[in-house]
């Protein structure tokens, strides 16, 4: 498959607000897979503002990506919360260069195994409503042209989200939207709790099952996660949906 096609494949895939099992969480986890693929991260950090503007972690390629947004949050510094600060890119092709600026956040980073970011900002009609963190394994720059497609992809995920109207709260502004998104991501983070504790497997394992029984039943992930909340699906019959060992 050539990269032009990729690009035609993900453009699609991200601006389809309107199919039926759309939800913010699957675009933004498309978003951070496509930057992957297409763009070249090692791996990919999205984050999203909240309520008065406080930032929520809302997808990411792998666990030490995770962990390391995490670390930003709880410390107050690093590039994603830059970039939302800011609203324009930052570039870092040397973290290690870059510790008087990330006192905390770049030791960690590095001990993840991280050696250089480039965040940028996610905004749609002018408005910066989280930002885009790709992190590379090897210190370097990424060329020019991956960053402009990066900053297109976000661009055309973040006017598809504002652009969701869920059911329940019909928002009527970029920050209601927004917000409505960190919602939904804190719902699949209940259901899946629920199905870790009642189960004993690990959360990766409990939204693998959230996922593969949206799936079956033909629903919506944030929808299935819902009843899941509610008690109207016995977590008993979620978990079927792992495969057995």
């Amino acid at each position: 498959m050539t990269r032009e096609t990729q690009l035609a494949g993900a453009f699609v895939d991200l601006a389809d607000s309107l199919a039926d099992d759309f939800d913010p969480v699957t675009l933004l986890d498309r978003l951070a897979r496509h930057c992957v693929e297409i763009v070249g991260a090692d791996a990919v950090g999205i984050m999203l503002a909240g309520s008065r503007g406080s930032l929520r972690t809302m997808a990411v390629t792998d666990d030490s990506a995770a962990l390391v947004e995490l670390f930003q949050l709880q410390v107050g510094e690093g590039p994603c919360l830059d970039s939302f600060r800011s609203g324009r890119p930052v570039d870092v092709p040397d973290l290690v260069e870059s510790t008087d600026r990330w006192p905390q956040f770049v030791p960690l980073a590095v001990r993840w195994g991280y050696r250089g970011a480039h965040a940028l900002p996610l905004r749609a009609h002018e408005r910066v409503i989280g930002s885009v963190n790709l992190l590379l394994n090897n210190p370097g720059p990424l060329p020019d042209v991956d960053l402009g497609l990066a900053q297109s992809l976000a661009d055309v995920a973040a006017l598809a989200l504002v652009h969701w109207s869920p059911d329940a709260l019909r928002p009527t502004d970029i920050d209601t939207r927004a917000q409505a998104a960190v919602t939904t991501k804190a719902v699949i983070e209940m259901a899946a709790g629920m199905l870790a504790e009642c189960s004993g497997i690990s959360l990766p394992e409990a939204h693998s099952a959230l996922r593969a029984y949206a799936v079956h039943r033909g629903g919506g992930l944030v929808s299935t996660a819902q009843a899941i909340v509610r008690r109207a699906v016995p977590l008993e019959r979620v978990l079927t949906t792992l495969p057995r060992a």
